[in-house]
């Protein structure tokens, strides 16, 4: 070992003790209170040096920013959430309380266009694969039922019935194929159990 690594593990070694050692301290910065404007540190935002007091508190500046938008988020997706979920029971209702097939498949159409807050929700006949992503990467045969300016888009087979749901978007994250697909294939059991039920 170099005599340059030496000396360097020597004083990583003495800050951890000291460090250690303030930790253990806790009174030490109240009982030496000068010492905080006395310790120059570097400036994490240009290259005039700051106390040690003035790092503390931006630090504390940014950490406050930071739950004010964790916070901020938390109550704008818990909002989303609270809206999706009184969308989604009212689309339940319209489906229970549809009787002929036509009524469902307006139920499931406009239900859904709601939910999902997109332009563009048909019932289609086919056995296209699931798919769920950008319109560019969507089979011929799909594209032929894009309206225009669609950026992305999700398929939901309804098998037994050969029909599907598609459920397109002029946002193209709206649906993306790193998506989870259990809420969309949940949405695809309950309007096949309704159609099912109107055609009986």
């Amino acid at each position: 070992m170099t005599e340059a690594n030496n000396q360097t593990a020597e004083q990583q070694e003495r800050e951890a003790l000291v460090a250690e050692w303030l930790l253990a301290t806790p009174g030490f910065f109240e009982r030496h209170a000068d010492l905080l404007g006395e310790i120059q540190l570097k400036n994490p935002h240009g290259d005039r040096a700051i106390s040690l007091q003035e790092r503390q508190l931006g630090v504390l500046r940014q950490q406050n920013q930071a739950l004010n938008q964790r916070l901020s988020d938390m109550l704008r997706f818990g909002s989303q959430n609270d809206k999706t979920q009184g969308l989604m029971i009212q689309w339940l209702a319209n489906l229970l309380s549809a009787k002929s097939e036509t009524d469902v498949r307006a139920a499931i159409t406009s239900g859904l266009a709601k939910i999902f807050d997109i332009e563009q929700v048909e019932l289609i006949d086919g056995e296209n694969d699931n798919f769920c992503g950008s319109a560019e990467q969507a089979g011929d045969a799909i594209k032929a039922h894009l309206n225009e300016e669609i950026k992305s888009l999700a398929l939901v087979n309804l098998s037994p019935l050969k029909v599907q749901i598609l459920l397109a978007s002029r946002n193209v994250e709206k649906f993306t194929s790193d998506m989870g697909r259990v809420y969309l294939d949940q949405i695809g059991e309950l309007a096949l159990a309704a159609l099912t039920r109107s055609k009986e």
